[in-house]
């Protein structure tokens, strides 16, 4: 019973911090998560994301559940109106076609904005729009939408930013080329 209680009120929490956050995070212009101060652009040039390998299903789903996907709102649920789908909610396991179906979601999909790069661009986090909204990079020169300041917010929304050392593995598993593994 205290684990029902405890999961519906994280899901009330989750479905307060993203019912304002669209497809790619709809709301206001905004430099940090959640539309706060705006954040330096990220250095790749010195940055190397060969190492340590990174797995989608051991390392990324468990970030993405933790901050993407928990509430209904947010970007757990396939095929719903305007959303992205990163997979499924927390303490859930995802199956290989919740996997699929996130892949095919954001690898290689323009956003709805108009950012000049795709959500996910296999092998190039920098040119992913997912890396942007959770660097919070969103007034960067290469981003399009930056210019007409319409890349929306940052993500998570309305919560702290992920962490870097947790960036960094989006990064990486992007760097190694999105893969299903």
């Amino acid at each position: 019973m205290r684990w029902i209680l405890i999961l519906t009120s994280l899901a009330a929490v989750g479905l307060v911090a993203c019912e304002d956050g669209g497809e790619d995070g709809a709301g206001g212009a905004g430099g940090g998560a959640g539309g706060g101060t705006p954040a330096a652009c990220f250095d790749y040039g010195s940055w190397d994301g060969s190492a340590p390998a990174v797995s989608l299903r051991t390392d990324v789903v468990p970030i993405l559940q933790g901050s993407c996907t928990f509430g209904t709102s947010c970007h757990g649920v396939p095929g719903a109106a305007g959303s992205v789908y990163l997979g499924p909610s927390a303490a859930t396991t995802p199956t290989d076609e919740q996997l699929a179906a996130m892949l095919a979601d954001t690898v290689g999909v323009e956003p709805r904005v108009e950012a000049g790069m795709p959500r996910i661009s296999a092998g190039d986090p920098s040119q992913s729009f997912l890396m942007h909204k959770v660097d919070g990079t969103l007034s960067c020169g290469d981003l399009a939408c930056a210019a007409t300041e319409s890349c929306q917010d940052a993500m998570p929304l309305n919560q702290e930013p992920l962490s870097a050392e947790k960036r960094d593995i989006l990064r990486r598993w992007i760097a190694q080329g999105a893969q299903d593994n």
